[in-house]
C-alpha cells in the first residue's frame, strides 16, 4: 500500500513494503502512485508548474488561468491530460509531439483559443477521447485530426464553427461519438462525414442548420442516434435518411418546416420509420401551422408529384401480385412512361434485355433464369446536360408446388454525360 505523507518543500515520503523513497511533487498539487497522478488544479496557476515528474501518467491542471502550452511542460509518458477551464490562447504545435501513449486529451472550455495549428494533434495514434469544446473555435484546419484512428469521442460542441470542410473526419475511422451541436452551421453536404462509417451517435442540434444534402449521411450506416432539432431547417428529403439503416432515434423538432410538396418524401419516411421521432411541427403553409407532419395524411399533399421512392415502391407492389404466364414471352420495359415489350430469349440463362431509350434500342445484361419473368423499368432525367439511366429490374420467381411468389429487386445505374 502507498501512503502519499507531505511534507515543506517540494518532497513526498512515499511509505512502500517498509522503505522510504522521496518523490518530487510540485509545489501546492498532490501527487499519487499506481498510477503515477499529478493533481493541480484549481490553483490559480498562470502557467503549467514546474517539477512535473517526468514519469506522470496522469495529470489534472483543469480550473486554472494558465495561457499557453509548450513543447516541454509534460513527458511523453503522459496517458490522461485534463486542462479543461483554464485561459489558454496558445498551443505551440509540437507540444504533444511523441505523445504515442496519450488515450485522453480534454483541452475544453478555453475560450480564448479560437485556433489550432494543422498538425496539433498530429502522432497521437492512441488518443481514444479529445475535449475541444467551448473553445471559442471558428473553423478547423485541414487534416487537423489526421491519423487519429483510434479516437472513439470527439468533443466540439458550444463553439463558433460555420462551416465543416469535406473529410475533415475522414481518418476516424473508429469514432462512434460526434457532438457538433451549438455551433453555427449553416450546411451539411456530401462529403462532410464522409469516412465516418463506425459513428453511433451525432449531436447536431442548436446550429443554423438550412440545407442538408441528399448524401450527407451516406457512410454513416451505424448510426443510431441523430439530432437535428432546434436548427433553421425548412425541409429535408426522406432520401437522405433512407441513407441510415440502422437510426433509431431522431430528433427535428423547434425547425421551421414547411409541410408542403417538399415535405412529402419526408412524410412518406416518417410513416415507414420504427424508431423513435419528435414531433415535426409545421410553420406553413398557413392551413397547416402548428401541426405535426407525422400526423398528416396524404390528402394533406394535394397537387403533389410522387416522389421517386414511393413510385419505385409501388411498382414493387403492382409486381407482387400474381405473375401473368404470358409474360413468358418477352419483357415489360417502361421507357419515359410508356411500355414497350421487348423479346427474351428463354433457352438462354443470361438473356439479354433491350430499352428503348432517346439514344437508340439499348442492351442491358440481366442475370435471369429461364425459370425468372423480368420486368425492366426504365428512366431518365435530363439536368444540366447530363442524363441518367437507371433500370430497376424486378425479378418475380412463380413456385410450381404452391404458388407462392418471390419477389427480388436489383438495381443497375448507369450514368453519361451529353454535351
Amino acid at each position: 500500500m502507498v501512503i502519499p505523507v507531505p511534507l515543506p518543500g517540494h518532497s513526498f515520503l512515499l511509505v512502500l513494503c517498509g522503505l522510504e523513497l522521496s518523490w518530487s511533487c510540485p509545489r501546492h498539487c498532490i501527487c499519487y502512485t499506481a498510477p503515477t497522478t499529478v493533481s493541480c488544479q484549481a490553483h490559480n496557476f498562470l502557467s503549467v508548474p514546474e517539477g512535473i515528474p517526468p514519469d506522470s501518467e496522469r495529470i489534472f491542471l483543469q480550473n486554472n488561468k494558465i495561457h499557453r502550452l509548450l513543447r516541454g511542460h509534460f513527458s511523453t509518458n503522459t496517458v490522461t491530460l485534463w486542462i479543461y477551464s483554464n485561459n489558454i490562447t496558445y498551443i505551440e504545435p509540437s507540444t504533444f509531439q511523441g505523445f504515442s501513449l496519450l488515450e485522453e486529451l480534454d483541452l475544453g472550455d478555453n475560450r480564448h483559443l479560437r485556433s489550432l495549428a494543422e498538425d496539433t494533434f498530429h502522432g497521437l495514434s492512441r488518443l481514444n477521447a479529445l475535449h475541444l469544446y467551448r473553445c471559442g473555435l471558428s473553423s478547423l484546419p485541414n487534416n487537423i485530426f489526421q491519423g487519429l484512428r483510434n479516437l472513439q469521442y470527439l468533443y466540439l460542441q458550444d463553439n463558433h464553427l460555420k462551416f465543416l470542410q469535406d473529410d475533415t473526419f475522414m481518418d476516424l475511422h473508429n469514432l462512434s461519438h460526434l457532438f457538433l451541436h451549438g455551433n453555427r452551421l449553416w450546411s451539411l453536404n456530401q462529403n462532410t462525414f464522409r469516412g465516418l462509417r463506425a459513428l453511433d451517435r451525432l449531436l447536431l442540434h442548436q446550429n443554423q442548420i438550412e440545407w442538408v444534402d441528399q448524401l450527407a449521411f451516406h457512410d454513416l450506416k451505424r448510426l443510431t442516434t441523430l439530432y437535428l432539432f432546434n436548427n433553421s431547417l425548412i425541409e429535408l428529403s426522406g432520401q437522405c435518411l433512407d441513407t441510415l439503416p440502422a437510426l433509431e432515434y431522431l430528433r427535428l423538432n423547434d425547425n421551421p418546416w414547411s409541410c408542403d410538396c417538399k415535405a412529402l418524401s419526408l412524410w412518406e419516411w416518417l410513416k415507414r420509420f420504427r424508431g423513435s421521432t419528435s414531433s415535426v411541427g409545421c410553420q406553413a403553409p398557413a392551413d397547416l401551422a402548428g401541426k405535426d407532419l407525422k400526423e398528416l395524411r396524404k390528402e394533406d399533399f394535394p397537387n403533389c408529384s410522387p416522389t421517386p421512392n414511393s413510385e419505385s415502391r409501388a411498382q414493387t407492389n403492382n409486381l407482387s401480385g400474381t405473375v401473368n404466364p404470358s409474360m413468358n414471352r418477352g419483357v415489360a420495359v417502361g421507357s419515359g412512361g410508356q411500355t414497350h415489350i421487348v423479346s427474351k430469349d428463354q433457352r438462354s440463362t443470361r438473356p439479354g434485355l433491350a430499352a428503348q431509350t432517346p439514344e437508340g434500342l439499348r442492351t442491358v445484361k440481366g442475370e435471369c433464369r429461364p425459370s425468372l419473368h423480368c420486368q425492366c423499368l426504365y428512366d431518365f432525367i435530363t439536368e444540366h446536360l447530363r442524363v441518367l439511366y437507371t433500370y430497376i429490374c424486378f425479378s418475380a420467381f412463380v413456385s410450381h408446388s404452391n404458388g407462392a411468389q418471390i419477389t427480388k429487386i436489383r438495381r443497375k445505374t448507369e450514368q453519361k454525360s451529353r454535351r
